[in-house]
């Protein structure tokens, strides 16, 4: 026992710290999702087909064997939104991402102006900004534009007489790649309980991918910025471009006007 345990390795103490890593990481990852009790539910089920094997139930022991000998499967299938955003996490590690998506600060200076006329105005609007994983998908879905960010622009899309002005747009650097996007719904979570379907939308989006939404609430008027499973509140233009300039990483020369 004491010969074995000496003859213990770099490589298996890398190998147990990698596989431990990977657990923790994987956990703080669905922590706060339904994932986690999908997760508690097929553990449950391993106990009891342990306990059935255990007790000689040989009917039971059949049903739930076959179904833990396709496990693979099934968690490809339960989990396939997790494992895509997970392989998605891990492929904007900066070994392979490219840097240079954030909009100018002046793009940036007019987004938080815009967002808090409409705010006054009570028109509803969701601004997605693209980050290094790219939003084509959801591009695909609304109405190609390619134009320079305006502020004009911006007011003439969520005008109520506008077909888009349901939708969300999608700013790509400097230009509004797209209009009218209607996003998919998220199912209901702990994080988006109380949260209406704008913004339930938006969250969805920013869980799903590095983007940042910000909301403008048709109903209240009020501004939120989701960015990686958070939401959060900004009172004014200055706040929001802070925000904003921080999550682009872009504080310095992002100062504004009013």
């Amino acid at each position: 026992m004491v010969a074995s345990f000496l003859s213990i390795g770099v490589i298996d103490v890398l190998d147990i710290l990698l596989v431990a890593f990977i657990i923790y990481w994987v956990l703080l990852f669905i922590r706060g999702t339904r994932a986690v009790q999908i997760l508690f539910g097929l553990l449950i089920l391993m106990m009891m087909y342990v306990v059935a094997k255990k007790a000689g139930m040989v009917t039971f022991q059949w049903l739930v064997g076959n179904f833990l000998e396709n496990l693979l499967v099934v968690l490809v299938v339960v989990f396939h939104s997790e494992i895509r955003r997970g392989l998605a996490k891990i492929g904007q590690w900066r070994l392979f991402v490219r840097r240079g998506t954030a909009p100018e600060p002046d793009v940036i200076d007019q987004l938080a102006q815009s967002a808090f006329l409409l705010s006054r105005e009570r028109t509803g609007a969701i601004l997605l900004l693209e980050r290094e994983m790219g939003l084509e998908e959801l591009v695909e879905l609304g109405k190609m534009l390619d134009a320079l960010f305006s502020h004009e622009l911006v007011a003439s899309i969520f005008a109520t007489s506008s077909p888009v002005h349901d939708g969300a747009v999608v700013i790509r650097r400097n230009r509004i790649a797209a209009a009218g996007i209607i996003l998919p719904i998220p199912p209901e979570s702990a994080e988006t309980r109380g949260m209406g379907t704008r913004h339930r939308a938006a969250f969805g989006v920013a869980s799903e991918t590095d983007a940042v939404a910000v909301v403008v609430s048709e109903e209240t008027g009020n501004v939120t910025v989701f960015s990686n499973r958070a939401a959060s509140r900004v009172e004014t233009a200055q706040q929001l471009r802070d925000t904003l300039g921080l999550l682009f990483r872009k504080e310095e020369g992002i100062g504004g006007r009013g």
